[in-house]
Order: structure tokens, then sequence, then C-alpha cells
């Protein structure tokens, strides 16, 4: 019986232009290995003999890009035929969320272009979430080749295909993408045991792991107790809550500060509402925002969906003939696990009709606490461990030959920016190795603004985790793609991949193309202190042009200033107090900051915050400044 990895079936992708291709696998006795061409002309043939475990592999032919092959592989027992293969260019994508984020979360931006959107020259392949805390994985065993079409296209990684699909425009080749990522795993989870051990971090963590009765333990206890909680909060929902109504709340707002704050609860919103004859019988979008932390949402009695937690946009379809005119109910039971509920701010709470027509929800919702619940601990999720997904993930593609990798991780590693530098540069270099290739292109995007709703912005440790993140770039063949602007200061997951994608395309025109140098942005190059005239000049690298912008398609608010400099602030040597501070472009790669008067300057920063969707200072290419922290000797 012949076993493959689930990698080698139809439309897979092989890479173009190279020696090393192989096919490879598990059989019995003597093995067969044929290729033949779109006219099905037999154009190799080999026979090797398995191994005593029965492995074999069998070198494949070096094409370049295109073609519509097949293989035949026949062992003493069976024949596997792979169809519709084609040679291009591959990738290996890996991280977190943002990474592994499908289109279908995107579908809002850019709806219009995705149902029109075919190409079978971009083939994606989602390897299937597997940890190992034992050994090293062999096989993929679950997963398919899908190429660009609908739906299945809604499933592809959303940065992942626009970066494909930009170079794909640039290059004229296919491209094949492995997507590797997992929703909220830390870098750890991406290191082999090897360097973890060589930099002694999650020692203790990763042996616990390799009990199985005790990851079993876990994961049961886990399940009970979250499964028991929502339960007993479901159950408090049963009665007829509607006409026991004790307050009323202000959407969009967290509860902090109110009643509700505080509390983990069940709590019962209503809102009634009036709609004009136009909406009845209509079909219409209901837009919630973000709630957090779980929802089961409601219009006129008529069920109309559900998220079970707090990421991800409530966007519900109402189908038509719920809706009606006059008196209308939307009833939300919300569930708050963590003490820390509420309407996330800035986020759209709405009926929308087909035709555009808005009818906004927000402003006063009744509700009633229906029951205050126990605090309920995050679940345990094994894939977050040390090297688990390194054994279970990367490791089984490292025969698959590829141009490079893209990464887009670090959002879990936030309260880890200490050591995170030497982490990631393990990463980089556990996977090169994999490869048998120490140069291999390592792109990576530097995590998003984001600041838990607080537009206001706090100096936190994101801009110390991402200041991590670009000193990993003074390893060689690496580039760092900036995504700061197109954050949003209230989704963890901002839905701009479009522009990510097309600047780690960039990084690819370079790094994999040999291409124009890529540069993420600006980089300041100097700060010389004026005294006299109480300035500081701050000077960035000879042949860059400042513009004032802001990033394509990012989001910022209607009260952006296009007209200043934004984005500098000063930090008091004495109080550590941080203020604005104004400045001014003078020169094409020069800026003017004016020194504060009375105070004594301990640190010039740009962008230095959790969110600094404000900033906008970009080189003519519309690539912002790259955000930087200066001590100022005074």
């Amino acid at each position: 019986m012949i076993k493959l990895s689930r990698v080698f079936s139809d439309g897979m992708v092989l890479q173009r232009n190279t020696d090393d291709n192989i096919i490879w696998g598990y059989g019995k006795g003597e093995i067969t290995v044929k290729f033949f061409d779109k006219q099905n002309t037999e154009v190799m043939s080999t026979t090797v003999n398995a191994a005593e475990d029965g492995y074999f592999e069998a070198k494949l032919p070096n094409n370049p890009e295109f073609g519509d092959y097949k293989i035949s592989i026949k062992d003493a027992d069976e024949t596997v035929e792979i169809k519709d293969i084609t040679y291009g260019d591959v990738f290996v994508c890996g991280g977190q969320s943002n990474m592994e984020l499908p289109l279908n979360r995107t579908w809002e931006r850019y709806g219009d272009e995705l149902e029109k959107a075919s190409d079978p020259d971009i083939r994606f392949f989602r390897v299937p979430e597997k940890y190992n805390f034992h050994h090293t994985e062999e096989l993929i065993e679950d997963g398919s080749w899908k190429s660009v079409k609908m739906p299945e296209l809604l499933d592809f990684g959303a940065v992942a295909y626009f970066t494909a699909k930009e170079i794909k425009e640039r290059e004229g080749i296919p491209i094949g993408i492995y997507n590797t990522a997992i929703g909220g795993t830390p870098i750890k989870s991406w290191c082999s045991e090897e360097s973890m051990r060589r930099i002694g971090l999650h020692l203790e963590e990763f042996e616990k792991c390799q009990d199985d009765e005790y990851v079993k333990g876990i994961i049961k206890k886990d399940l009970e107790d979250d499964g028991a909680w929502r339960e007993e909060a479901d159950k408090s929902f049963s009665e007829n809550l509607s006409g026991n109504l004790s307050g009323t709340f202000n959407v969009p707002g967290f509860f902090e500060g109110t009643e509700l704050g505080g509390k983990c609860a069940a709590i019962y919103f209503k809102k009634e509402f009036t709609l004009p004859a136009d909406w009845k019988e209509e079909e219409a979008k209901l837009y919630l925002g973000a709630i957090i932390d779980s929802d089961k949402v409601y219009v006129n009695g008529e069920f109309v969906g559900e998220t079970g937690y707090l990421y991800p946009p409530r966007i519900y379809k109402v189908p038509k003939g719920i809706l009606k005119e006059g008196k209308n109910v939307i009833e939300i039971r919300l569930l708050v696990f963590r003490k820390e509920g509420g309407f996330m701010p800035g986020k759209e709470y709405q009926l929308k009709k087909s035709d555009g027509e808005i009818f906004s929800l927000e402003g006063e919702w009744e509700y009633t606490l229906a029951k205050e619940m126990p605090f309920l601990e995050n679940m345990t999720f094994f894939s977050y461990k040390a090297t688990g997904v390194y054994n279970g993930m990367i490791y089984p593609l490292r025969k698959q030959k590829c141009r490079g990798f893209f990464f887009y991780q670090g959002e879990s590693n936030v309260d880890d920016y200490a050591t995170y530098t030497e982490e990631f540069e393990a990463v980089i270099e556990d996977w090169r190795k994999l490869w048998g290739d120490e140069s291999l292109p390592f792109m990576f995007v530097q995590i998003a603004s984001f600041n838990d709703g607080n537009r206001a912005g706090y100096y936190g440790r994101r801009c110390l985790l991402t200041e991590a993140q670009r000193m990993c770039t003074e390893l060689p063949n690496t580039a760092m793609v900036q995504a700061y602007d197109l954050g949003e200061f209230n989704d963890l997951h901002p839905t701009n991949k479009k522009e990510v994608g097309r600047r780690c395309a960039l990084a690819a025109e370079n790094l994999v193309y040999g291409k124009e140098k890529y540069i993420p942005g600006p980089e300041v190059s100097e700060v010389a202190w004026h005294k006299e005239e109480g300035y500081l000049e701050v000077i960035f690298p000879e042949g860059t042009k400042l513009i004032l912008s802001h990033g394509i398609g990012a989001e910022f608010g209607p009260d952006r200033d296009e007209e200043h400099v934004i984005g500098f602030k000063f930090r008091d040597a004495h109080s550590s107090d941080v203020v604005l501070a104004e400045a001014e472009i003078i020169a094409p790669n020069k800026v003017k900051v004016k020194l504060p008067e009375n105070m004594e300057v301990a640190e010039l920063m740009y962008a230095w915050s959790d969110s600094p969707l404000d900033a906008n200072l970009y080189s003519e290419d519309r690539l912002p400044v790259v955000p930087f922290c200066k001590k100022i000797n005074n």
C-alpha cells in the first residue's frame, strides 16, 4: 500500500527550475514512478526499492514554470496517480491569526473583487493543525490543494492570497502557498526542541507536555469546565426576560464604570426600534461590531446568529420576512467570561439593506443581569506550547522545495518582548536549516496597531515587541514588512490584508527575485541636536522624499491631520511624562522637531505607542516611517 503526504495530491505546485524536487512516501517492494506531460506522454520513469520501513523517494524532473503534469506511483499492491500538477514558485506562510485569517473575514472590504476572482495558477494548501511533543511528524495526513475560484477561495489565508496574487502579477508565474498558521500561537510554538534547549527557555513547559495523560487531563477538564459554564449561563435565558429589564446601556461602550463592570455574567440586552415601510420584507445584514465575549442574537424572536468568542466581527444575515414595518426587536444573550465585557467602540452597530440604506442601532439598549457567573479561565491550547506545531506542521514540509518564507506573528508575545528577538531568530534559523539552505529569504510582518478599543492610545509593550522584531533584520536575507499603519485600534485582526500582501510582494521582489532593494519605509539615520536654536533635526537617508500621507486603504478617523507632521513625542527625563511634539518637514529627508521649553528631554519617539494610527510621515511611495525611540543626550 502506498502512503504519501497529502501535499502530493491533485493540483499541487512543484518548485520550478530545481533538480531537488522529489516524490517520497512509503510503499511495498519495488516502486515505479512515472512522470507525464499534458499530452499524457511519459517523460520520465524510474524504479526504486522501498527501504525496510517502506520509505522511498525518487527525483522529479527539473521544469520551468507552468505545465499540466501527472505522476504515477506503483508498488507491489497498488497504483496512485496525482494529476493537474504545475511548476511555479512555492512559499511557506506561517504565523498566528493574522496570517491564518481567511478571506471570508475580509468580505465586507473586498467582496466585489473576490466574487470575480479566478486564477488556476495560484494554489493554496492549508496545513492542518497538529502538534506533537514526542517526535517530529513525517507526513501531512490531511488537506488538499485549492486554486483561486469561488467559494474555495474564501478559505485562503488573506495575507497569503494577496501576496501570491501580487507576485503572480509581477512575475507572471504560478504561485503555490503552504499556509501553516494557527491563531494565538506564540513564537515558541514554531521553534525546534534543539533551539529551545540551546536558548534555555520553556523547557519545563515542554517536558510537562510530553506527559500524554497530563495533556488529555487538561483538555478534558477545560472542555468540561467551559461547557458547564456556558450551559449554566444559557439556562438563565430560559425564562422570558424581556419584561423584566433593570437598566439601560449606551452602545457602543465598555461595561467598566457601570453596574455591569467587573462582572462575569449572562446579560440579556434588548433594543426596540421602529422601521419605515420600505424595510418590510427586506433581507438585511445586522452589524453588531465586536461583542465581548460571546453572543446569541435574535431579531423579532428569530435566531439570526451567534459567535462564541471575542474577536470575529458580528455580521449576521437577517432573512427576508423577519423585519417588518413599525416596531421591531433585537435581543442579545451576551456572556462575559473574564470581567471585561462590552460592545467594542468604533465598530458599526446597524442594520443595512442591500441597497445600502442604513438604520443605526447605536444608543440606549435595555438590559437585565440574567445571572452573575464565576470567572472562566482561558482554555489551555496545546498548539500554543513550545515546539509542538514545529514538530507537527513545519517539519513534515521540509522536503518540499520553496523560494522562501512569509511570517506574520507576534501578537501573542507582546508581554514577552524581552526574549522575542532571540526566539524569533531561532525560528528563522530552524526553518532554514530544515530546508537545507541558510540563505532562504525570510520575510515577516511587523505587527499592526491595536489598543483594545482605546483610541487615545497608551505607551505599553507593543512598540517594544515591534522593535524586537525589527532587530531580527540583522540576520541576512530577512525583510521586515511594516503594518502598524494598517491596524485598527479596536480590532486585533484588521482587514486591510491587500496592502499587507502588496508590501510582502515588494519584499520578495528584492530578496527572492533580485530586483530593486526593499526598504520597509524611511528609517531614521541620525538625530542632530541644535541646542541654541531649540530643535532636533531628524535625518533620514539621502534619497528619501518624505510626504504626509496614510497607508493605502488604511483605517483613520475623520479628524486625521493631513497638513501637519503628526507622530513625534518627547519623554520628560524627570517625570517620564510623554508630550506631543511640533514638527515640520524642512528638506526631502529631514524633519525639524521643536523642543519644548523648560523640559529636559530624555527620549524622542515617533509612532511609539500601541496604536500610532495618527502618525503620517511616509516615503513618496507611501511606505510609513519606521517607528523609533531615540535617547537624547542633553
